[in-house]
């Protein structure tokens, strides 16, 4: 008789990477909004990777938590909490400002030029 030992294929590190994107993004995002009015390479730059770790941090942490074949740890969930959290927050943040803009507020301030 062959006994099969249950494994958990979810690997803390996935949950990691989904926390560290969350934390990611919402950090991008604020740099972002301070680096919005110097149009270029740095901002670009900024938006970009703001955006992949936008979309990383819903993906991954959705995955996560949907996958029927993994048995996560409370502990990798909550990562992944913190992960689509972080996402999702950024995503809020990013609408309010483009409401206040609209109003015609500058959410990124006054940097006096450049």
């Amino acid at each position: 008789m062959i006994e099969t030992v249950a494994e958990c294929p979810v690997t803390p590190r996935r949950s990691r990477v989904a926390a560290v994107l969350g934390v990611l993004s919402v950090a991008l995002l604020a740099a972002s909004f301070v680096w919005a009015h110097h149009w270029g390479v740095r901002a670009d730059t900024l938006v970009v990777g703001w955006a992949v770790a936008t979309i990383g941090a819903i993906a991954v942490s959705i995955q996560l938590m949907r996958d029927d074949m993994v048995w996560p740890t409370r502990f990798a969930v909550r990562l992944a909490r913190i992960g689509l959290a972080g996402g999702l927050v950024s995503i809020a943040a990013l609408v309010v400002a483009g409401v206040v803009y609209a109003a015609g507020i500058n959410p990124t301030g006054a940097c006096g030029g450049g």
